[in-house]
Parts: structure tokens; C-alpha cells; sequence
């Protein structure tokens, strides 16, 4: 019962359209009795004293048909309530759903997957929709109409009431058994239709890679395995239902199996009159569709619970730590306070301070696994920070509230995203409000324009699917262009450089330099040559501040950096002898 509450509570603010669909479904089964009513009074006419003319049974069939066609109205009009009030919950569930994920650590959702996040989104989310829209509307109704009849039969006669109710234990042994073994099977079934969501969105997502690589044989099958996988368990669970599902949808809407030869029994040893016989059957077998729809609706139970709390995990999940002031802010150092972050209570970053001033350039750089990137995401607030604190003019980013920290920084990630929209569309989003003038010169110093004006429709070409009509550094520059546009106090470039080449990379940096005035730059560098002339260098190593200064200071002390920039020098140096390559 807790998650037909916490269901419904979704649809707390359309509530009403769900009472007046029940009223509505309500009356349409009350209706759809009357034509049994009317038959059980025909019937007498004719056994009793045969007194039927055809302006009765004119009559008596126009009234039939009036029940039929008012029931089948009042059944749709109460389903298009329903299902109003259904469609607005779930509208309202995917924003509150789309506006807590914002909310959350990034860290948690990547750790469940993208796999797990759509299927929460779409299909969970789907699934409420058979409690607002059918469930509560028809359910109770479906349950009220059988008690109303049983009621009368057992005033009518004891007897005939008994054996009216032999096909609902029949029918609901198996229901429950078939109920036993979904609970049994429902588990593994949505664990391995969440394996398969991942592995799907992995194998479209990384198509490219596979392909050159030529991994298709291995990636193809942890994709087919997951869907076989999830094949198994689908047919297991079915198979093992499909029997108990032929029993009840055949014997539970039986409600005369037991009536009709009883009854008959009882009629010829003269305990049982006719009327109240004829009556009793004719009433029994209205409610023969109420019970089987109600019946239908027990399946969907234990589903429906396993998916709300499913939902729930993520509804009452941890939020970061975020106020909705805002706060004045004197200027844009950052400062990191003695930060510690853990993930998955592993600390990844150890105690470290720093200060980033504005107008000047911070570079952090180390080996792969250092947790630089983790500083620069940390500062965007993508987790809270289990010890210390991050600052920005002296105000903890704790109690700035998140549209002001995104407005106070431009951050560009390694891992770029477009929409499948217009390149300057993909570039606007930096700054909305933006003129198409604006775009274009921001473009001009991402080094963006020409290629985009090579472009058969220019900047109005689509971007297509993640950005896929573009290689890896034009992608990268088009977010770059998006920072650049935004103007934000604060820049962080977190590898943002990675996919460019050397040449293009000298001209991005150049326009970079361009922006420094009067801004907080931070770099996270993996080609050293280019933060040679950072304002300061913090050197990172497995999670800790190792050393800090500028280039020629940490060169002369310490040896990890050195090593570093001795590595980084030597892959400078690298070549390809063309000619030895053509005669070997």
C-alpha cells in the first residue's frame, strides 16, 4: 500500500480528474448490469404468463441498446479523465525526475549508468501511469460492483449466493500462484533488461571506436549476450505464468460453473424457486468482466512497487549541498581549503590547498589518475567535498546557489557533447541571448569559423547526433567557442585541448589569452609546452599536491615534474621517417 501512496502522491495536483473517472467507470458498470435486469424481466414474461407484445420487446431492446451505447460513453469519458490526469502526473514526474538529476553527484549517476537513468526516465515513469490512468479509475469500481452483488444474492438466497462464488477461489489460487512466481522471476528479469539498456547505449554510443579498432566481434557480443540474456529470463518468466493465466482468464468469469448445475438440482427437488434462480444467474454473469479486469490489475502489483521504489532511490537520493542565495561575490580567486573528496570511500583527492587568483593562469597537471580532472569538477561542483572546502571571493560554493556558480564559470570538458541542432544553435548556448555576431567572433577565436564556413549550410549546418558531422577537434573548439561566449569570470579547461592539433591548439591558446584579463584561468593540462607561461603550476600526484610554482621554479625542484616534462619533450620529438616507411 506504501507505494500505491507514494504513486499517487505524484498525482497529488490531479487528483480530481482521477476521483471523477472513478465516478464516471463507476456508473458505466452499474449501467452495463440494467441490460441483465432486463433480461432476467423478459425471461419471466415469457415463462410466467407469456404476456409479451412486440411494443415491450421494442421497448426492452431500445432500452438495452440505450445501457449498452451509456455504458461504453461513460467508460471512455472516464478513461480520457484518467488518463488526463495520468499523462500530466507523468509530464510533472519527468521534470521533477530531470530537475533532481541536476541535483545529484555526478559521481552517482555515472556509477549507475545511463543505462539505468533511461530506464528510470521512460520506462519506470511509464509504468505509473497503468495506476493513475487504469488501476484506482476501474479498480475500485471493479471491486465495489462484485461486494454490491454478492450482497443481493446472499439476501436473495444463501445458497445460490455460495455457488455464485465458485469460480473466484479457482480463479485466485491461480492468480496467486502466478503472482508467486512473477515475484520469484521479476527480480533478474529487471536486472538483466538494465544490463541490456547499458550495454545498448555503450555499443551505439562507442560504435566509432569499435569499428576502428575492428572490435566488433567482442563488443558485438556482450551486446547479443545481454540480449539473449534478457530473452531468457522474458520467456522463463511467461512460460512459467501462461498456464496459470489460461485457468483464471477461463474459470474466474465462469461465475455460473457451479451455478447452473446446483442450481438446477436445487430447482428440481423444489427448494429453489425459478425467479429468484433466473435471477441469480442472470446478475452472477454481469460481474463475470468486472472480475476478470480486476483480476488483471494484481500482476501489475508487485511490478509496479519494484519500479516505484526503483524511482524512489533516485527521488530521495543524497543532494549536493546547495543554498538558492545569491550571494555577493568580491572577486573570482578560488580557493581550495584543505579539500578531501572520497568516491566510493576511496579518498581520490588529499587534503589540498591552493589558490587560484584572477587575472592570472593555474595549470594543474600530473599523470593520468592524479585527480586533477576531479579538482576541476569538484569546483564546478559536480560532488560535494567530504573534508575542507572550495571558495570562490571568499564564499563556499556550498552556499552559492547552482545558477550562480554556473554564471560565475565556463567550464570545458575533454568529453564534449553537441546537440543535433545548428552549429551556432550548439555555439549559443554559452550565452542565449547571444547576436549571430557575437557567435561569429567568439567562433574567430576558437579558430571555429573557417571550418564551419566550409560547411555546405555554415553555421545553420546540423551538428547530427553528439555532434557526429564533426571530427573530435572541431567539436572541441565549438565548445571552446561556447566559453568563450559565456564570458564567465571564470575558465576551466579541463584537457580542453586533447583532440586538437598542435597547430590549431597554439591559435586556440592564443585567443584563450585573449580572455585572461580580468578572469581566473584554470588549466588542466596534458601537453606540457602549453602552460609553460601559467602564472602557476600545482603538480598532482595520486590525489595529493605534490609541489607548486612557476615552470622554470618547479623544473630546478622537483624531480616528478621533470620526469614529466622530459617525457613530454621526447613524444614532442617524435617522427616518422616517410621514406624508411615506403621502402620497408
Amino acid at each position: 500500500m506504501s507505494s500505491f501512496k507514494k504513486a499517487f502522491k505524484y498525482a497529488n495536483e490531479h487528483k480530481n480528474k482521477v476521483y471523477i473517472a472513478m465516478i464516471l467507470i463507476f456508473l458505466s458498470v452499474i449501467v452495463g448490469m440494467i441490460p441483465y435486469i432486463i433480461t432476467y424481466d423478459i425471461i419471466l414474461r415469457f415463462i410466467e404468463d407469456n404476456n409479451v407484445t412486440i411494443g415491450y420487446l421494442a421497448i426492452m431492446s431500445g432500452a438495452i441498446i440505450i445501457c449498452l451505447l451509456l455504458k461504453t460513453y461513460l467508460y471512455l469519458r472516464g478513461l480520457a479523465s484518467s488518463h488526463e490526469a495520468a499523462y500530466d502526473t507523468l509530464m510533472g514526474m519527468r521534470i521533477n525526475f530531470a530537475n533532481k538529476m541536476t541535483k545529484l553527484p555526478l559521481g552517482d549517476i555515472a556509477a549507475k549508468g545511463t543505462g539505468t537513468y533511461k530506464k528510470n526516465f521512460i520506462d519506470d515513469i511509464e509504468n505509473v501511469e497503468a495506476l493513475i490512468a487504469h488501476m484506482i479509475p476501474e479498480g475500485i469500481p471493479y471491486v465495489i460492483i462484485p461486494i454490491i452483488v454478492y450482497i443481493i444474492l446472499f439476501i436473495l438466497d444463501y445458497r445460490l449466493a455460495l455457488l455464485a462464488m465458485g469460480s473466484i477461489p479457482i480463479g485466485m489460487l491461480a492468480m496467486g500462484m502466478m503472482m508467486k512466481t512473477g515475484i520469484k522471476r521479476m527480480v533478474p528479469y529487471y536486472e538483466a533488461s538494465q544490463k541490456m539498456n547499458s550495454n545498448i547505449v555503450e555499443y551505439i554510443t562507442g560504435m566509432e571506436v569499435i569499428k576502428i579498432f575492428n572490435r566488433t566481434t567482442n563488443s558485438y557480443e556482450k551486446y547479443v549476450s545481454s540480449v539473449k540474456n534478457y530473452k531468457k529470463y522474458t520467456l522463463a518468466w511467461i512460460r512459467d505464468s501462461w498456464t496459470y493465466m489460461a485457468i483464471y482468464g477461463t474459470v474466474l468469469p465462469c461465475t455460473v460453473i457451479l451455478l447452473v448445475p446446483f442450481g438446477s438440482m436445487l430447482y428440481i427437488k423444489g427448494t429453489l424457486e425459478l425467479a429468484p434462480f433466473v435471477f441469480s444467474i442472470l446478475l452472477s454473469m454481469s460481474i463475470g468482466i468486472p472480475l476478470v479486469k480486476l483480476v488483471e490489475f494484481f500482476p501489475i502489483i508487485p511490478n509496479l512497487k519494484y519500479k516505484i521504489e526503483q524511482l524512489e532511490t533516485t527521488f530521495e537520493g543524497e543532494e549536493l549541498s546547495i543554498d538558492d542565495k545569491k550571494l555577493p561575490i568580491k572577486n573570482h580567486n578560488v580557493n581550495f581549503n584543505n579539500v578531501t573528496f572520497a568516491y566510493d570511500k576511496r579518498d581520490v583527492i588529499k587534503e589540498v590547498s591552493f589558490m587560484a587568483k584572477e587575472n592570472t593562469v593555474t595549470a594543474i597537471v600530473g599523470e593520468s589518475g592524479s585527480g586533477k580532472s576531479t579538482l576541476a569538477k569538484l569546483l564546478v561542483h559536480f560532488w560535494d567535498v567530504k573534508e575542507g572546502e572550495i571558495t570562490i571571493g571568499g564564499v563556499n560554493i556550498k552556499h552559492i546557489s547552482f545558477e550562480q556558480l554556473m554564471d560565475l564559470i565556463s567550464y570545458v570538458s575533454q568529453d564534449t557533447f553537441l546537440f543535433n541542432t545548428s552549429i551556432i544553435e550548439n555555439i549559443r548556448i554559452g550565452k542565449p541571448n547571444a547576436t549571430d555576431e557575437e557567435v561569429i567572433e567568439a567562433s574567430k577565436k576558437a579558430m571555429c569559423h573557417e571550418f564551419i564556413m566550409n560547411m555546405k549550410d555554415g553555421y545553420f549546418t546540423k551538428a547530427g547526433d553528439s555532434g557526429d558531422k564533426l571530427s573530435g577537434g572541431e567539436k572541441q573548439r565549438i565548445t571552446i567557442a561556447r566559453a568563450i561566449l559565456k564570458n564567465a569570470p571564470i575558465i576551466v579547461l579541463d584537457e580542453a585541448t586533447a583532440f586538437t592539433d598542435s597547430e590549431n591548439e597554439d591559435k586556440i591558446q592564443e585567443g584563450l589569452n585573449k580572455l585572461i584579463g580580468g578572469k581566473t584561468l584554470i588549466v588542466i593540462a596534458h601537453r606540457l609546452s602549453t602552460i609553460v607561461e601559467a602564472d602557476k603550476i600545482i603538480l598532482m600526484d595520486n590525489g595529493k599536491l605534490l609541489s607548486e610554482g612557476i615552470h622554470e621554479d618547479m623544473l630546478s625542484k622537483s624531480k616528478k615534474y621533470k620526469d614529466l616534462w622530459d617525457a613530454h619533450i621526447e613524444t614532442i620529438s617524435w617522427d616518422i621517417n616517410v621514406k624508411e616507411v615506403q621502402n620497408a
